[in-house]
């Protein structure tokens, strides 16, 4: 299970190079953590939905001001690959994008609607590379007899691929505190979802 947190906060330039820096380090480490087959209840695990969006419930811990970041989200991509099952066509069953409300926090005294677009973002922009994995997987279906760490290293890929795409967006948005940048963000991401809906979860 590959998990990747979020937190936002425009902090003051040394504070924040330093959360930065301790944050891609474990962002790092994350990407090479051997993945396991998604475990827990429904209401441990919230999938990524086109429909339904993150709301201040779902982060089950509630923080006052300067008590912590004004936001943190902790996201996990998972796949299956236990049995033959794993061999079918349709792998959009086998990988999964989720939220995890009990590992994520907000700050209901600070700007909650601005905590929950940045957060929402991130889970939109796991997804492209949660359905860039799935899409992998299919075209690579004949190649898994021959490489067992197949999977393993489509993941690796793709979660590195998304740290820096990451770094890119908190960069170029400030956090999504940019209002302007922050909706260019949006909407090359619903592109790119669009561009890769035979890859989501529900084809």
């Amino acid at each position: 299970m590959i998990s990747v947190e979020s937190r936002c906060r425009w902090q003051p330039k040394q504070e924040r190079t330093m959360r930065l820096k301790t944050f891609f380090l474990f962002s790092f480490w994350c990407c090479i953590t051997p993945v396991l087959s998604a475990q827990g209840t429904a209401k441990d695990y919230l999938p990524w939905s086109n429909v339904r969006k993150l709301t201040v419930d779902d982060f089950v811990i509630k923080t006052k001001s300067l008590e912590s970041t004004s936001s943190f989200a902790q996201f996990t991509i998972t796949f299956e690959s236990i049995g033959f099952g794993f061999f079918t066509k349709n792998f959009n069953k086998k990988v999964h994008n989720y939220f995890l409300p009990g590992a994520s926090w907000i700050d209901t005294t600070t700007d909650v609607a601005q905590s929950l677009r940045y957060q929402q973002t991130l889970f939109d922009l796991a997804e492209i590379y949660t359905r860039q994995m799935r899409k992998a997987l299919r075209e690579n279906r004949s190649q898994f007899l021959k490489n067992g760490n197949l999977v393993t290293d489509l993941n690796n890929q793709f979660m590195a691929a998304f740290a820096n795409r990451r770094v890119a967006y908190d960069s170029e948005t400030r956090f999504g505190t940019n209002a302007v940048m922050q909706e260019a963000w949006e909407t090359q991401i619903q592109k790119e979802l669009a561009a890769l809906a035979d890859f989501s979860y529900d084809r």
